[in-house]
């Protein structure tokens, strides 16, 4: 009796296993799952480089190597790795790809070869066109603002922004251990900007939160404020005019004043 319940176990355990290998993730779903944060397929450059035709210009098994081991590629100052963190601002987050899920991945993408037209069992689902004007992401600029100062706590602990960053352009002096992020919302672009939040893989970030991911509210709200602190900046921009008025009108008024007194 024990013996053919043990078989029976076994039989169920192997089942599962047949059962799962068949299920396997296809090179779109993962994909959609790990990449599309940052790349697009003919949709243009977001927090990464657009991919349409990617197989092309790059051998396979430096690209295999950019989905699979992205630090290591980095720590030996590959020259095309150096050029796209210069690029975007940020080294590609090693998110744990196999290399046969990189495979699956790198099959997927030489679909859309030649221009970026996929082959027609191709359904490129997780792809945007150059045509297409998605709605702003929907968040709170107020609360994003309170986030990036520390007034409001990140859910998981995660440090307040302002620790090391600044963005003098809607006039918030932080930190100075990391770049100021004036412009970084126009230079990203909100998808870009919510791939980037998502991943955390800026040189200094990707340390200080391990671990302490960002939930998607706090990524929609801090999303909100640097899109109005950006479209606010242009204000700054009259204050040295507006300055130099009033120590001209001062002068004036000093001259008028000093030349009654003699």
């Amino acid at each position: 009796m024990k013996y053919g319940l043990l078989v029976g176990i076994a039989f169920l355990i192997v089942s599962i296993i047949v059962v799962g290998a068949v299920t396997a993730k296809t090179g779109e779903e993962i994909f959609s799952e790990k990449c599309s944060g940052c790349h697009t397929i003919g949709g243009g450059d977001v927090a990464g480089p657009d991919l349409a035709g990617v197989t092309e210009r790059r051998d396979k098994e430096w690209l295999i190597r950019i989905i699979t081991e992205p630090d290591k590629l980095a720590s030996e100052n590959d020259p095309i790795m150096k050029d796209l963190i210069a690029k975007y601002g940020f080294q590609m987050p090693n998110l744990g790809v196999t290399r046969e899920e990189a495979e699956k991945i790198i099959d997927f993408l030489s679909q859309y070869s030649g221009g970026g037209k996929p082959s027609e069992t191709a359904t490129p689902t997780t792809t945007a066109t150059p045509k297409e004007t998605p709605q702003p992401i929907a968040g709170d600029p107020v609360v994003g603002k309170m986030l990036f100062l520390g007034e409001e706590r990140f859910q998981n602990g995660g440090p307040p922004c302002i620790s090391c960053h600044s963005i003098r352009n809607a006039g918030i002096n932080g930190g100075t251990l990391a770049k100021d992020l004036s412009g970084l919302y126009s230079r990203l672009g909100e998808r870009g900007l919510q791939g980037a939040l998502k991943s955390l893989q800026f040189p200094v970030m990707k340390d200080v939160y391990s671990g302490k991911s960002l939930t998607d509210d706090e990524i929609a709200n801090l999303i909100a404020f640097f899109r109005e602190a950006e479209q606010g900046s242009p204000k700054a921009d009259q204050y040295p005019i507006s300055g130099f008025a009033v120590f001209l009108i001062a002068i004036i008024v000093a001259g008028v004043y000093y030349g009654r007194v003699k």
